[in-house]
């Protein structure tokens, strides 16, 4: 069967294997493996070097011991292993959050479900693989800087203060980079829509970005869904011959799945884009991960609009369900194409492809004002489809 991106209880416990054995990784915790033979036998095992030697120990058996309680006896053993205290300082940023969460959090905190999601969702996408110890105070600023939303922010820092802190006690870093960052000031909700002049001046502006970013900044305009969410989009996830999105629940902020059907520019700009890495990522500069740095990427393109008034990304999504009223589409159908969470029990227990008519029918309606507007208003090509340099 296919080896899963990551281990869950689910994959566990539906593991199988025709004959022989087969050995699964768990990619939060390095060394740890299920080991799944054909008569149905599961093992969880942990393999690291220790010294010269590559050692391989057995954990125990599943069901008897859970996904959970494997991954805290592995870095009980990896611990072990490299002889104590020093080998924290070479272990990643997503080994951290595992163990922090499995030691501390569990234990001590009733909320650490919702830390636990906070830095899933935006920390780990953001330094999973790196050393704790290379992380700098400095980009963990502009992190916490990057993130959208009025409570957001402050929730993540105060998590990871929590965890670096942790890290700190146990070794796995001698300094903390949490240390010294202040709380970003918290804003107002934000209002903004922008004017149609104003998208246009963004589409515009986007023909000075390079490969990616064009094309992520376009498509980010057109199917209105959240910069991170958007950002780590997998080819795996996009079904141009049936034009739609598939968002998982694991990466959305409210944990439901998306659907969301694309309009034709949309699948055009899709079609005319490479695919090159083995994680698949849609939107990525190196095959490997998906595309960051959202701060230095709107101030480029702020450069090329001088006399924007200040704006963030999180606003097209306002715009366009501004537009999309305006143009006659329920507010009800507009909270679907958003992802909005919906209320009461009957709401919430809904298929995945129910609405998808009308969303369709909404982002169809709001692609064609924005072409209007930029035909309107420039003699530009309206969907340039070039290839990536």
């Amino acid at each position: 069967m296919a080896k899963p991106g990551l281990l869950t209880d689910r994959f566990v416990e539906s593991a199988k294997v025709a004959d022989g054995r087969e050995e699964f990784p768990d990619l939060k915790v390095q060394g740890l493996r299920l080991r799944v033979s054909g008569s149905g036998r599961k093992v969880w095992i942990v393999r690291a070097r220790s010294g010269e030697k590559m050692v391989t120990k057995t954990l125990g058996r599943y069901p008897i011991m859970s996904l959970s309680k494997a991954r805290t006896a592995a870095l009980g053993e990896l611990e072990a292993m490299a002889g104590g205290k020093g080998e924290g300082l070479n272990r990643t940023f997503d080994e951290l959050v595992t163990a922090w969460i499995e030691r501390h959090a569990k234990p001590k905190n009733k909320s650490w479900e919702k830390q636990k999601r906070q830095l899933d969702l935006h920390a780990i996408p953001k330094f999973g693989s790196r050393k704790v110890r290379d992380i700098k105070r400095a980009e963990v600023r502009e992190f916490i800087d990057n993130l959208e939303g009025d409570v957001l922010p402050n929730r993540v820092l105060t998590s990871l203060k929590t965890l670096f802190r942790w890290a700190l006690e146990n070794d796995w870093i001698e300094a903390s980079p949490i240390e010294g960052i202040r709380k970003p000031k918290l804003d107002k909700p934000r209002d903004r829509v922008l004017s149609m002049d104003e998208v246009v001046a963004i589409w515009n502006a986007t023909e000075r970005l390079g490969y990616p970013f064009f094309e992520y900044v376009r498509v980010l305009l057109l199917v209105a869904q959240r910069r991170t969410e958007l950002s780590r989009a997998k080819w795996d996830w996009v079904d141009l011959e049936n034009a739609t999105l598939t968002l998982p629940a694991s990466e959305t902020k409210n944990k439901r799945a998306q659907l969301v059907p694309l309009s034709a520019p949309v699948v055009a700009m899709l079609k005319a884009m490479p695919r090159f890495g083995q994680a698949g990522y849609v939107f990525t500069t190196n095959g490997t991960t998906p595309i960051s740095g959202f701060a230095k990427l709107k101030a480029k393109l702020d450069k090329f609009l001088p006399d924007l008034q200040p704006w963030v990304f999180h606003d097209f999504r306002r715009t366009a369900a501004t537009e999309m009223v305006r143009l006659g589409v329920l507010e009800e159908v507009v909270g679907k194409v958003l992802n909005h969470t919906p209320q009461g029990v009957t709401a919430k227990i809904y298929a995945l492809h129910r609405y998808e008519p009308e969303k369709r029918n909404a982002l169809d309606r709001w692609a064609a004002e924005v072409f209007r507007a930029v035909e309107g208003r420039s003699h530009d090509k309206v969907v340039p489809i070039r290839p990536a340099s």
